[in-house]
Order: C-alpha cells, then structure tokens, then sequence
C-alpha cells in the first residue's frame, strides 16, 4: 500500500461552531450534520478548542444547556494535523493519545477538516476486503 496523506482520509468542509455557542447550539449543529466531534473557531476562524458527544453528555441537563458556552466544556489543548501530515504519523497519534479525532488545519489556523478513528476504520475495512483505499466509503 502506497503512503497516505490525511488529505486522502480526512472529512473536508469540516462543521465548526463558534466560541460563543451554547452547547445546545452545538448539540443541533453534531446532530443536523451527523457528527461526534466539532472544532470551535474563534471570530477568526482560527482553531481554539473542540468539543465531542461524550463532552455534551457529560455537561449539564438539557434544560440548562441553552445558557452554558461551549467554551466552558471544549477541550482548549486540540491536537491537529496538516493535510500532509501521513496518515500512519496521524493513526499513532490517536492511538498513542486514546483520542477519536484530529483537526486538520491549514498554515492560518483555519480548521480545513477533520479525521477520526471511524476514517481509519472505514480504511482498515477497504484493506481487508481487497478494496482499493480510494474506494467508497463503507455504509453499514
């Protein structure tokens, strides 16, 4: 198997939300796109924290989450990727951390996308079916 960049894995156009955005707001925008992790940008656009389903599950009641920011749950210290970072460098990364996602992010800061263990399994799946790695994404 040739090497792959992140580009190759990762989720371009990757939903953001920003730093002054409750968590119910968050909790629309994972559950409108379909997503477990979101990359907060600040008013620059620029990478300042991320936030996951498991930060929103452990966060306050529903009821309270119109009036908690995400920055009050977000992690701050993200860990990041370029797109020409080589997927094993990325895979070691989550392993090695036990973390789900890396936000890929351009030489400004700006989030560009994202990958996450679930790409790295949907690559694992194409390999052991004889696929080749640019094939379609697995549907379960």
């Amino acid at each position: 198997m040739r090497p792959l960049a992140v580009s190759e894995l990762m989720t371009a156009g990757v939903v953001t939300v920003p730093d002054d955005a409750t968590l119910s707001n968050v909790d629309w925008e994972m559950a409108l796109a379909d997503v477990r992790h979101v990359p907060v940008v600040d008013g620059k656009g620029c990478l300042c924290g991320i936030v996951s389903d498991r930060d929103l599950l452990r966060s306050m009641n529903r009821a309270h989450r119109g009036q908690v920011p995400v920055s009050k749950v977000m992690t701050v210290d993200v860990l990041t990727a370029r797109p020409e970072t080589p997927a094993r460098d990325a895979l070691e990364v989550l392993l090695g951390r036990k973390v789900s996602a890396l936000v890929i992010v351009d030489d400004a800061g700006h989030p560009v996308g994202i990958v996450t263990a679930t790409d790295f399994l949907d690559l694992a799946f194409r390999a052991l079916s004889g696929l080749p790695i640019d094939a379609p994404h697995a549907e379960a």
